[in-house]
Formats: structure tokens, C-alpha cells, sequence
């Protein structure tokens, strides 16, 4: 099998915006060659069909070859005949950890307010609502809340470059879970996402032979980004290959370049 793996924000798409028309079509190309598209995010199933929505609007693009990975991979949706998901398995956090360390790191969670609050920059912080954001198998801590508008993300996003806001709280959570096998990756540009350990991106591979050819893009490959390990493993792979993007324009030119091998592309 032959199979290219996306990350969504920063890659397939503008963060929280929809699937351009141009993106569609290129990776109706993608299958037209033979390969199968994933899409492996942080975010639950709601907010890829969200992005997703123009993909039933292309003719041409097979939704047989197209797989959905929410959560880390951590849960797995086939598309139907019709574009709607179907679900083949979904892990459980709560499960995984146990009520008492599950309630703890919640109680940690809204306990960084309060470390915020003792910062010069925290009345500068946009706060909206919906902070915390468990998807089942893994939990999403947003410092601002996700309803923040875009003019609030953008605000957001330059306190945050500026005082490594996102950083420090990852560094308390740390010292406090040290020992509880859990980890806390930046997501996106405004959020964390927490996961017990080795419920990476990486998760994805269960899904694969060790003989199929695999693909990656994504553009949080760094240090504390959470494509980081699966661009990491892809690249140790005996076929296929991990790529940085920095958004969807230089993702199509990965597709058709490095992928596709169109030699005339620039």
C-alpha cells in the first residue's frame, strides 16, 4: 500500500480554516497515482469535517481512498460512499490512566490560571471560554479558550512568541506528572495537547506493514511539536519520506515535487 499522511493546521490547511479547492484537486492527483490520503491530527473528527467539508464537492476525488486520523491516530474513521465517517476504533484516556490521575491533571489544568495570573502579561491574555477539551483520548488545554475569534488568536499568538507562555506551562505540567507517563505537546498556535505516553502521532502506525510505502508532511517538527515523532519515524522507514511545510502552498509543492516527482513544478 501506498499512502501520504497529512497533518491538517499548517499543512493541508490555514489554521481553523477550510480545505482550499486547489489543496482538493491535488490530492485527487495524489490518488489518481495510486497512493491513499490520511489525514493524522490533534483535533477531533468535528473539526476536520469542518475543514474537510469542500472534499465532497470535487468530482473525481474517491472517498474509499481517503482515511481520517483524529486524536493523534488514536482514533480511525473510513469515509462512506457518501463522505460520512465511519469510526474503526477509538482508545480512551480516562480508561488508560485511571479516574484519580485523570481527575488531577485536570485540577493541574485549571490551576495554571492561577500560576498565569502572577505574570505581567496575564490581563493582556484574550480569554474567551471552552478551555479544556476532552476528545476522548486525549485532552486539549487551550490558555485562551477555542472560542477565541481571529483577531483574539492573533493576539494570543504574539504574547505567546514573546513570553513562551504555552512553554512554561508545559514546564509545570511536567514537573508535576514526572512520573505518570504523560505528555504535553504544543498544539497548533494556541493549544497543548495531552496524551499518555507513546499516544504520539506515531499511534498512526499501527495501522501500517512494516513493507508499505508512507509519506508525511506536517509543519510541527520541531523539539516540542507534535508532528515531531511521526516525521521522525517516517524518515527512518525503508520507503517513503517526512517533510516540514510552513502551510498548504508549499504542501502542494511537496505533493508534486518530492511525491509526484512533476519535474516542471516550481
Amino acid at each position: 500500500m501506498k499512502m501520504v499522511l497529512f497533518d491538517m493546521d499548517g499543512t493541508l490547511t490555514e489554521a481553523r480554516k477550510s480545505m482550499s479547492q486547489l489543496m482538493c484537486r491535488t490530492l485527487r492527483t495524489l490518488q489518481s497515482k495510486g497512493y491513499k490520503v490520511g489525514i493524522v491530527s490533534g483535533s477531533d473528527l468535528n473539526y476536520i469535517m469542518e475543514q474537510c467539508h469542500l472534499i465532497n464537492e470535487i468530482p473525481g476525488l474517491d472517498h474509499r481512498m481517503l482515511e481520517i486520523y483524529p486524536c493523534n491516530g488514536t482514533k480511525h474513521y473510513k469515509l462512506g460512499d457518501y463522505g460520512n465517517p465511519v469510526k474503526q476504533y477509538e482508545y480512551s484516556f480516562r480508561q488508560h490512566v485511571g479516574n484519580e490521575i485523570f481527575s488531577k491533571l485536570i485540577y493541574a489544568l485549571t490551576a495554571q490560571f492561577s500560576l498565569l495570573e502572577l505574570e505581567e502579561f496575564a490581563f493582556k491574555i484574550p480569554m474567551t471560554g471552552n478551555f479544556i477539551n476532552y476528545r476522548g483520548s486525549m485532552i486539549n488545554f487551550c490558555p485562551i479558550g477555542r472560542n477565541a475569534n481571529h483577531d483574539e488568536r492573533k493576539l494570543w499568538i504574539e504574547l505567546d512568541k514573546k513570553y513562551n507562555i504555552r512553554n512554561k506551562i508545559v514546564e509545570n505540567l511536567n514537573s508535576v506528572f514526572s512520573d505518570k507517563d504523560i505528555v504535553f505537546k504544543l498544539g497548533g498556535d494556541t493549544s497543548i495537547d495531552i496524551f499518555p505516553e507513546g499516544w504520539d502521532k506515531t499511534f498512526v502506525l499501527k495501522n501500517f506493514k512494516d513493507d508499505d510505502e508512507l509519506w508525511f508532511i506536517g509543519d510541527r517538527c520541531g523539539d516540542l511539536g507534535n508532528d515531531k515523532e511521526l516525521y521522525d519515524a517516517i524518515k527512518l522507514r525503508n520507503s517513503g519520506e517526512s517533510f516540514k511545510t510552513n502551510g498548504p502552498i508549499k504542501t502542494i509543492n511537496i505533493i508534486n515535487k518530492n511525491i509526484l516527482g512533476i519535474t516542471w513544478w516550481t
